[in-house]
């Protein structure tokens, strides 16, 4: 028996009420990119940066984009902010999914979360990806980094 899936909308309206409200994780945060966005596909997103290594203290800002089949595929994400980390273009900031596991396993999830009912907490959506990145930044908290506040050339 196939389960109603929410559509993308409701669950980006559901996700921007979570990120408004501050009511996520408290080293995370996200919202719309534009207020006026009404299919809610450009968003920003912030990470604090994990403690104990080279991106304690810091604040990175992201870009993240839903594309029209989110949330059965994973949200676009890019770093404005300047960071070495594997799996991040050092020419636009760009995240490969396979770096990052949920985002990596997000088509897979998605569909059998579309055969089986929902969990109580959502496992896809923009805070888990968030969450996700920063925990595989924690990973990787020896590498050195840029100056704080570098920016890739395409946000400056």
């Amino acid at each position: 028996m196939a389960v109603a899936q929410v559509p993308r909308n409701f669950k980006l309206l559901a996700e921007l009420e979570k990120g408004e409200k501050g009511m996520g994780a408290g080293a995370c945060s996200y919202g719309l990119e534009d207020p006026e966005d009404i299919f809610m596909t450009h968003w920003r997103g912030t990470i604090w940066g994990p403690p104990h290594g080279n991106h304690e203290n810091r604040i990175y800002e992201l870009k993240m984009e839903c594309g029209p089949n989110y949330p059965r595929e994973p949200p676009a994400i890019h770093f404005v902010s300047q960071i070495n980390l594997p799996g991040v273009s050092n020419n636009d900031g760009k995240l490969d999914n396979n770096a990052v596991a949920v985002l990596r396993d997000w088509t897979r999830i998605a569909t059998e979360l579309a055969k089986n009912p929902r969990p109580k907490e959502d496992p896809l959506s923009l805070e888990t990806a968030l969450i996700a990145v920063r925990k595989y930044m924690e990973e990787h908290k020896k590498l050195p980094q840029p100056p704080e506040g570098s920016k890739y050339a395409m946000y400056r």
